[in-house]
């Protein structure tokens, strides 16, 4: 008995490692699911093949029986990633027990055992179950295969001795895994949307205030020679006036998408505040006619809202970085923004 209860804490610990690295790892793509695109249920099948080669190497004998709990990963794969990711489970499985045991008996009974396994989960990913009500089904069905597999190899003692308490563990440790996913997976989504709502503006999908400054200040110390070009939308108090604050939005998040579409790569665009936004490009040489590109590209493009159409205008400040604070540089392309509003809009101004 305390070489079962040994063998389940090292056991749970090496499927609760191999699960949070693979969430975290994976935090961009969550949740995971059978809908998900088939290389994350592939990465997260391989990730609980691995769990499983690992608890094979640390399981142990009772009689000719070998006993470890790679039931839970099996299990999670299925619930997680469907069909795909428990046949990459099933896959790697095979190949780590191969590779330990080579071509016994217990390997090619194992073939019939996570067959059925892998039929189970065709059959029920047709079914409309909540993933805690699947995964109780694989993990009741795995054991069941474990028992009709081992039954008759033991004697009746290590049975009751042995088997009982370990399909007890089995259940426990499985839920437990169970529940520390779904509650890594809600952190990690739930940090995600956080960060996001942190550093994006809202509203145009846009690097927001905070977001752009910090950008700025990496650009800024990497010491490249950049530009700073500030944006601002021409009467934009007077559009939001006339057709009202819902025209506005839509307006200043389809000249935000238009911006972003015309950003090189080597440089961004953010929303600054209100009406006015900053690109920076690390092309200096090239700032003033990418701005000249930008106020055409806005003038050109057709903005309508409710089916009236808007015509929109911007106007840009643009000032290249010379070895100083970015301060002064945000400064200076202020002023020439300023310029620019002052001689009529729709154009750009060098400062």
């Amino acid at each position: 008995m305390g070489q079962v209860v040994n063998i389940f804490f090292i056991n749970i610990s090496i499927i609760y490692l191999v699960l949070s690295l693979t969430l975290y790892l994976m935090r961009h793509v969550l949740p995971v699911q059978v809908a998900s695109p088939l290389a994350v249920r592939v990465w997260f099948g391989l990730a609980m093949g691995l769990a499983a080669v690992l608890l094979t190497v640390n399981s142990f004998s009772v009689g000719e029986a070998r006993i470890d709990l790679r039931i839970i990963p099996l299990a999670l794969a299925a619930a997680y990633a469907g069909p795909i990711g428990v046949a990459v489970t099933i896959g790697l499985t095979l190949l780590g027990r191969f590779g330990l045991d080579g071509m016994t008996d217990q390997f090619i009974r194992s073939f019939g055992t996570l067959g059925l396994f892998f039929v189970l989960s065709l059959v029920l990913n047709r079914l409309s179950l909540r993933r805690g009500h699947l995964y109780s089904a694989y993990l009741v069905f795995g054991a069941v295969l474990v028992l009709f597999r081992i039954a008759g190899n033991i004697p009746m003692h290590a049975f009751t001795n042995v088997f009982l308490p370990y399909f007890v563990i089995t259940f426990f440790g499985g839920w437990m895994c169970y529940w520390v996913a779904k509650q890594i997976e809600t952190h990690l989504r739930m940090f995600r949307l956080h960060t996001q709502r942190a550093t994006v503006d809202e509203l145009t999908g846009l690097p927001n205030r905070y977001m752009t400054l910090e950008r700025l200040n990496d650009v800024e110390a990497s010491g490249l020679p950049w530009a700073l070009l500030v944006i601002d939308v021409d009467r934009f108090k007077q559009l939001n006036d006339t057709y009202g604050h819902r025209a506005g939005d839509a307006v200043l998040r389809r000249i935000g998408t238009t911006l972003r579409d015309h950003c090189p790569e080597a440089g961004f665009v953010g929303r600054y505040g209100g009406e006015e936004l900053v690109m920076v490009t690390e092309n200096a040489h090239d700032a003033e006619q990418l701005a000249e590109r930008l106020v055409r590209a806005v003038r050109e493009t057709t903005y309508t809202f409710e089916g009236q159409p808007i015509p929109m205008t911007i106007s840009v400040g643009v000032s290249i970085a010379n070895a100083e604070p970015g301060t002064v540089v945000f400064e200076r392309a202020d002023a020439a923004l300023y310029q620019a509003k002052a001689d009529g809009r729709d154009q750009v101004k060098i400062g």
